[in-house]
């Protein structure tokens, strides 16, 4: 793909010496050891240092008192967070964007979904020299409505970046520290991670890997959040609602001509006095409903740039941490 020359500011191709694991945990207390076990074993054998951090999302279980206990075991390797409420995968991945000291970051599940074998694959491309590298599932093995919910979602997200239709996007993916940082500075009250590091990153890839099928419980990822996601995206990432709602007042703007037109051309030629009742109510109504949709729209912008200016919006809150 081809990004602006003025995003090329981030790559880099000096090898990693410590990588940065961030995982955003919510109900994981099962397997989120195993988790933190493999991902020790495949770097053990590796010249890179290790550094993992856990964000505890306002899981409901134990995965607190479960990653506390991984820290106490591994306090050189693992750093954990604690949130007061839950404030979603991409607000608590952000957060630990806040605390990695690697100079290659990676994110990933918290679910084994992701195997921790497969970030050296992810290491090695981005060791090419690119600044994104995403991991591209060989079988993909979530449910059939979170792959199409997905689909739609990526979909926008290429079509708004103008990216390759074959790049495929995914949450397990690997990134050099200054787009992470420059990911991070941002501060949107609306975070999408995907798309934090799109706006920076100046070459992007995709590499093959394994995604397994999840052992237990269902993905917190319904239908209906998938649809929010996408309207979030496209009014937080894109201008595409103003020009939508310009295209329809363009339409109901040439409409209103050719009625006036087709009227004025009657009463001029057969001296025709039309009935304008009918007419003056269908064209009235018509532009009463796009003015209302136009300021709507402007709203939902007023709105987003009201809270982030107030900082009412706040991403996510500390509760507990240790480093």
């Amino acid at each position: 793909m081809t990004i602006p020359q003025s995003k090329r500011q981030v790559s880099s191709r000096r090898a990693p010496r410590k990588v940065s694991i961030v995982v955003a945990t919510y109900k994981s207390a099962q397997f989120i050891g195993e988790l933190v076990s493999r991902l020790k074993a495949v770097f053990e054998n590796r010249e890179e240092a290790l550094e993992i951090i856990l964000v505890d999302d306002g899981s409901p279980d134990a995965t607190w008192e479960t990653i506390l206990e991984l820290h106490e075991a591994n306090k050189e390797t693992v750093k954990i967070v604690k949130l007061l409420r839950n404030a979603g995968q991409h607000n608590a991945l952000l957060c630990g964007f806040g605390l990695v000291t690697g100079d290659v970051v990676v994110t990933m599940d918290d679910d084994l979904q992701h195997p921790p074998e497969e970030v050296p694959k992810l290491l090695e491309k981005l060791a090419e020299g690119d600044d994104l590298v995403i991991g591209a599932y060989d079988d993909k093995k979530h449910e059939r409505y979170r792959s199409l919910a997905g689909g739609l979602v990526d979909g926008l997200i290429r079509h708004i970046y103008g990216l390759d239709s074959k790049l495929e996007l995914t949450s397990f993916r690997a990134m050099r520290r200054p787009l992470v940082d420059l990911a991070y500075q941002a501060r949107s009250p609306f975070p999408y991670i995907t798309c934090m590091l799109l706006d920076h990153a100046a070459r992007v890839s995709n590499t093959r890997v394994i995604h397994v099928e999840r052992r237990q419980g269902t993905s917190a990822y319904s239908l209906k959040r998938s649809f929010i996601l996408a309207a979030n995206l496209i009014i937080s990432y894109s201008s595409l609602p103003l020009y939508i709602t310009a295209f329809f007042c363009l339409i109901a703007g040439l409409f209103t001509t050719v009625i006036c037109g087709w009227v004025l051309a009657l009463a001029l030629s057969h001296n025709v006095n039309v009935p304008g009742w009918a007419s003056a109510l269908v064209v009235l109504t018509l532009f009463a409903t796009f003015t209302l949709l136009s300021l709507f729209v402007m709203g939902i912008y007023i709105a987003r740039i009201h809270h982030q200016i107030v900082g009412r919006s706040v991403p996510y809150t500390i509760d507990e941490r240790y480093d």
